[in-house]
């Protein structure tokens, strides 16, 4: 039972590392820190003041960098590594959690697996988020990243009391993007030129 809560901690705790990559940390290391969350190993490091302190500072700054609609596209595509990383050790500092292991080794193929399912979440984000001129569709680039944002937060805090809850706030946002998108495309119809 523990290795399926374990998992289902990871999962979603992975899939909200694809949307923004500190924030899940942060809020791991401070879980943490108060003692609601246990980490081991080398993940212990993530409860360090400074470390956190580090993570919240990094998350302000990838906020903030998303919020300005001529930069949202390039932050999304140059974190895309450091989010597959963050969601590597998120899934495996949450496996690590809820089973005995014996060192970081063991925890390679949880660290492939996170990486995975954030892989996975940041693709789709860079592919379905509307871009920055898609505010003729009704909806402002700052929105979504404010969206993004409350994804993130929620569902970090989510992930560590109810498993697998955040994978839907993701698929929700994921289809949110997509339904902007398919409606921007649908405004312009016929008319492609004013589409590009």
């Amino acid at each position: 039972m523990e290795t399926l809560l374990a998992a289902g901690t990871g999962i979603g705790l992975s899939s909200i590392a694809g949307v923004r990559a500190y924030l899940p940390l942060a809020l791991v290391g401070l879980f943490a820190r108060f003692g609601l969350f246990e980490l081991s190993g080398p993940f212990d490091l993530l409860s360090s003041w400074i470390v956190i302190g580090v993570l919240l500072v990094l998350a302000l700054v990838e906020t903030g960098l998303d919020k300005v609609p001529a930069l949202g596209r390039v932050v999304d595509v140059v974190q895309t590594p450091v989010r597959i990383v963050a969601g590597g050790v998120l899934f495996a500092a949450a496996f690590q959690a809820g089973v005995s292991s014996d060192g970081f080794a063991d925890l390679v193929p949880e660290a492939i697996i996170g990486g995975g399912i954030a892989a996975v979440v940041a693709v789709l984000k860079v592919l379905l988020r509307p871009s920055a001129d898609a505010a003729s569709a009704g909806v402002s680039a700052s929105f979504l990243s404010t969206f993004e944002d409350v994804v993130a937060g929620v569902g970090g805090v989510v992930a560590l009391l109810v498993p697998l809850v955040p994978l839907l706030f993701v698929a929700f946002l994921l289809f949110f993007f997509y339904r902007v998108r398919k409606r921007r495309g649908r405004k312009f119809g016929g008319l492609r030129i004013l589409g590009d």
